[in-house]
């Protein structure tokens, strides 16, 4: 058999074990070279707290600093885009750790998950924790370039001289006067080619359509440097829907690869939804832990391709508030839920209902 001197240059040999043994003797304490990672520091600068102070200690992320801002902070006409904080809001608290690192880096974040999970409200109670203005625009199939852009016209002021207008839109004045720009549903348009520049956060341009007598910088929009954050949120990730449920437009190759953070966002854990209900209703335990174990089922059959429909914090908050209203478990969820599903969504249903509450809907 022949030895592995005779098949390569012994030089060659030479410098490959030469190589090798000085990485293990840099290593020698034992440390494995991917794990010798000099971490960057993240010091709080003026008017900056760190995570911690607004929520608790991270633990899949760095203590990273935050800036709370103040309404005079912003122009009057962003002001009014401050969301208030909901007193019932409960965070997720893996989710909001990444976002947090997210949005620390400028990344523009896609936030995904099933109907009713949270997604553009972590969003918005971040900005509203924050004092940040949120620009929130729901897209459809029917979203179009000048949604995004507005529509140029040509006018003409008291001197008779032409100019050219440009209609505003949430995101040109969102680019305007600073905050988050909430793409919702981003996935089910196909004008995502308008917006690339814009959703790479090194450059963070808008173009605005070529019109007559206005100059390449009267159409170049900017982000304001460190105070407009690019938001997605879409029930997929972008490569199509696997369940034949969503509405949703795959995206090619380029339109995913601007997006630098990817963020799933499910269901709160029971003790979490619990908290809400609790908070947001009267009921007594038996019946907040039969109405959660419900939604878990129904969760957990969607999940398996049972039924096409899930089971979202919103429900759980209108089937609470109309059993207090009309004193039956069953008929409060045929009103705000049961009763928009098809026949065969409806017979699951029903038979989940019985194994959880041991009696029928209409009872």
């Amino acid at each position: 058999m022949a030895n592995l001197k005779d098949l390569y240059d012994p030089d060659v040999i030479s410098s490959i074990v030469s190589s090798y043994s000085e990485e293990v003797k840099e290593f020698a304490d034992g440390q494995d070279p991917l794990d010798a990672i000099v971490k960057r520091e993240t010091t709080p600068s003026k008017g900056e707290h760190l995570f911690s102070h607004y929520f608790w200690k991270p633990e899949s992320i760095p203590d990273l600093p935050f800036k709370k801002y103040y309404k005079k902070d912003w122009l009057q006409p962003a002001q009014l885009h401050i969301p208030k904080v909901d007193p019932n809001w409960v965070w997720n608290r893996k989710a909001t750790e990444q976002f947090a690192l997210a949005l620390y880096k400028g990344d523009t974040t896609l936030l995904h998950g099933l109907q009713g999970t949270g997604k553009s409200c972590l969003a918005e109670q971040w900005c509203a924790l924050f004092k940040i203005p949120f620009w929130r625009m729901n897209c459809n199939r029917e979203t179009r370039e000048a949604h995004f852009l507005g529509s140029p016209s040509v006018e003409y002021n008291d001197k008779g001289q032409m100019y050219i207008r440009q209609d505003p839109t949430i995101l040109t004045d969102s680019l305007r006067y600073g905050g988050l720009f909430c793409e919702d549903e981003a996935f089910r348009h196909n004008s995502a080619l308008v917006l690339q520049s814009l959703r790479e956060k090194s450059n963070r341009t808008l173009l605005l359509p070529d019109a007559p007598g206005r100059t390449a910088d009267e159409r170049k929009l900017a982000a304001p440097e460190g105070r407009w954050w690019y938001v997605l949120t879409d029930n997929t990730t972008g490569s199509g829907d696997e369940t034949g449920i969503f509405d949703a437009e795959v995206q090619d190759a380029s339109t995913l690869d601007r997006v630098d953070a990817a963020i799933e966002v499910s269901y709160l854990d029971k003790n979490q939804e619990r908290l809400i209900l609790k908070n947001y209703t009267e009921l007594n335990d038996t019946i907040i832990d039969g109405m959660l174990d419900f939604a878990i089922k129904v969760r957990g059959a969607f999940t398996k391709k049972a039924t096409t429909c899930t089971f979202s914090v919103r429900g759980l908050l209108s089937w609470g508030e109309n059993i207090e209203l009309m004193g039956n478990i069953g008929k409060a969820l045929q009103l705000c839920w049961y009763n928009k599903l098809g026949s065969e969504d409806q017979a699951v249903a029903a038979d989940l209902y019985h194994q959880i509450f041991a009696r029928n809907l209409d009872e």
